[in-house]
């Protein structure tokens, strides 16, 4: 069974807390950052199981120091919509070098827990794992795994070392294979309907143009205004902006046209990433 619009991941962490590190080890590539930041960048991750097959869109952020903005922006009403198709959270963070920093971990997990309750009710029913990072500062401060679990737990969050290979002695996946092993055995049904192109005006649009990247595109288009607030007239500047985004998309189909298979794919994959950049 193919999930044709599933929930998404929200992949976060502080600056330098190894997200994208994660992602590449669980999804064979990352995204670019076009900035110091990984804030507002997208990915996706394909997944097959022997019950269904999906590709997941992958949401990226930061946490900001202090957590206070953050935490506001996403407890407002209007933050509801993008928390009800969120399907899973890994919150990753550097290995502590001392206690203090054991306490902003807890405070971003705690900022987390809090907003999914906020909108979800408690424990909501996305899964939350808490990944733990290499840290190249050394000597780290070594705390037992048993200790991780009990902290991560007391917010909702499953303990997971990045750096743990094979299985435990309980014979469970450890490591970023049982960062795969949980997004598996998720509930992924459930998210929003998004934008279709495979409709029979656009035969063929969705595969050639990477219908997908737009999709996430549009989506964090509307997250971003959604939480921010945005009064009449700028909300009115957002529906030109996507507007004309939308006529540049169908001016690059239209140039497409007539080329053969191979190179329009190449065509189209280059111009929707220009236009994601701009976007």
């Amino acid at each position: 069974m193919e999930i044709r619009n599933p929930r998404r991941i929200l992949a976060l962490g502080a600056p330098d807390s190894g997200v994208l590190q994660l992602l590449k080890d669980l999804t064979g590539t990352a995204p670019e950052p076009t900035t110091d930041s990984t804030a507002g960048l997208s990915h996706t991750y394909p997944l097959t199981t022997k019950y269904y097959t999906a590709t997941l869109p992958i949401w990226l952020d930061e946490l900001p120091s202090p957590l206070s903005d953050w935490a506001a922006e996403f407890s407002k009403p209007e933050a509801r919509e993008v928390i009800q198709v969120i399907g899973a959270y890994i919150f990753c963070f550097r290995k502590p070098v001392k206690q203090d920093h054991v306490e902003v971990i807890k405070d971003g997990m705690k900022a987390i827990a809090d907003i999914i309750e906020k909108h979800m009710g408690y424990g909501g029913d996305a899964v939350c794992l808490a990944v733990g990072m290499p840290q190249s500062t050394t000597p780290f401060l070594d705390m037992p795994v048993e200790e991780w679990e009990e902290a991560c737990m007391e917010y909702g969050f499953e303990y997971v070392d990045f750096e743990a290979k094979g299985k435990n002695e309980f014979g469970e996946e450890r490591g970023v294979k049982r960062v795969e092993e949980a997004l598996k055995a998720n509930d992924w049904e459930g998210g929003d309907e998004g934008l279709d192109f495979d409709d029979e005006d656009g035969e063929g649009f969705g595969d050639s143009f990477k219908a997908e990247e737009l999709e996430m595109g549009v989506e964090l288009f509307g997250m971003k205004g959604a939480l921010h607030g945005v009064d009449e007239e700028e909300e009115q500047a957002q529906v030109e902006e996507l507007e004309g985004m939308m006529r540049r998309m169908i001016a690059i189909k239209d140039m497409g046209e007539g080329m053969p298979e191979a190179e329009r794919k190449r065509f189209a994959a280059k111009a929707v990433n220009d236009l994601m950049k701009d976007f």
